[in-house]
This record gives structure tokens, sequence and C-alpha cells, in this order.
């Protein structure tokens, strides 16, 4: 028997305007598996972002709730880490890259030998070993990205959200990330939610492809991503089951089926 991580039951979100109220979210319901890597698509403007500003704890829903570790979330639930788009923002320029992965670890009571092996261990994990005494400036856009994930497993995460984590670094790089954040699943077997815009993306790195349409928005897909692990960019992408769960997820993306 699989058990849910994440338990979404019939998520409302509505937002005060000028002229009434908006209604964004209008019944969302997921369970997440632990342990699965889940991406959430849909066109601009529908929603994701704030439903996964409802999952990080950061707002509250204003109908239905989410049940994360068999707890109602009214705030930032524990052991949870997100990874930002904008690395520029969330990598502080004045601090060493080792001392911004040991950042969140500030609050935690474990030594500073704990902390160093940390840090040791999650560079070593996004393949940045010896560049601790690097800036972030002094870095390229995918390494800046990858100091980015090595801060977030620092704090050894059950919950890992990404929001368009790959959407400022060119192709390559893309592909090399994505690689990268399967190679941390299958090491740490963290359960990951991933906002993206990229459908092939969504379709190469996740279990299952959450597809939110509508205004208000709902569930108009689940897409279970029938493709055995490790994936490979080549060999599963030319995957012929690859291209058919990828249009599917299209499809409904544009609102076509």
């Amino acid at each position: 028997m699989t058990t849910a991580a994440i338990s979404i039951r019939d998520v409302r979100m509505d937002y005060p305007t000028p002229d009434g109220v908006k209604h964004v979210l209008g019944g969302i319901s997921y369970d997440v598996t632990e342990g699965h890597y889940v991406s959430i698509v849909g066109p601009s403007g529908v929603g994701k972002t704030t439903l996964l500003r409802l999952l990080t704890g950061l707002a509250q829903p204003t109908a239905g709730e989410i049940i994360v570790a068999g707890k109602r979330l009214s705030g930032a639930p524990e052991g949870l880490a997100v990874v930002l788009q904008d690395y520029t923002r969330s990598l502080m320029p004045w601090l060493t890259v080792e001392r911004n992965i040991a950042l969140p670890l500030r609050n935690e009571k474990i030594s500073k030998a704990n902390v160093r092996q940390r840090v040791k261990e999650s560079l070593t994990e996004v393949g940045l070993e010896g560049s601790e005494r690097a800036y972030p400036w002094q870095l390229s856009g995918g390494m800046q990205q990858r100091v980015s994930i090595a801060r977030a497993l620092a704090v050894r995460p059950r919950i890992l959200v990404m929001d368009e984590p790959f959407a400022s670094v060119d192709a390559q790089t893309r592909f090399d990330l994505e690689d990268l954040v399967l190679k941390v699943r299958a090491d740490f077997g963290i359960t990951t939610l991933m906002v993206t815009h990229d459908i092939d993306e969504a379709t190469y790195l996740s279990d299952d492809v959450v597809v939110l349409y509508g205004k208000p928005a709902t569930v108009s897909d689940i897409v279970s991503i029938d493709l055995a692990f490790p994936r490979s960019q080549v060999e599963t992408r030319n995957d012929h089951r690859f291209a058919q769960m990828r249009t599917r997820i299209y499809e409904k993306v544009r609102g076509l089926s």
C-alpha cells in the first residue's frame, strides 16, 4: 500500500478584487505519493504558483485542506525545502558557496563539524566539490542553481518544492540539471513537487503530471508517466510512449481535449 506524503483535499483559493472576488482555484484534490516526483502544469496564470504557495504554507486556502505527514497544514511544514527559479535572488552574493549552503542550518541544533559535513556532502551530490570558497557571482548560472539545490539538500528535507527551477538557464544546462534532480531523487527518495511550463521536462522527470485548467482552475487530468527509471535524455525522449504522453498533456494544457 502506497503512502500519501501530501493530501490536497478540495482546495479552493479566492482573492478579493476591486470588482468583487477572483476565483483562482476551484476545488483541487490530489494525493502525492511518498517519494514520488510530481509536476504541476497548466496555462500561464491558471494558478500553479498559487497552489505551490499553499503547499509551502506561505498562504492559506479559502476552503479545503492540505494534509502533510498526517497533519493539517497551517504554516510552513517541517522538513520542506524550496528551490526557486531566480537563483540570483535566492543566493546571497556576499556569502561564499559554503556559507550559502549552511545558511538554513543556523537554527538547527547541530555542531559546526556536522554543518561542514552536510555542506560537503551536499556539494558532492550536485557535483560542485571544491567550490566551497567561491562566491555565487563567480559561478555560471547552472552552477548557481546547483548551489541552490545543495542548500535545499543540506536541511535533509522530506519534501522538495521547486518553482520553474530551470527556466533561467540555457537548454544544455537545463538537461544537465534535470538529470541532477533525478539523481537526487534516486539517492535521497525525496518527495518532489515542481511547477513548470515545459511539458517535455514534466514528462521526463515525473511519476505523475497534474494538469490544471480553467477559471477557476481544476484538475483537468492526472497523467501517470509509465516510463522506467533511470531515464535518459536520449532513450527516454525517443520512446514512442514519451511522445504520446507529452501530447496528451499538451492537449489538456491547451484545452484541446
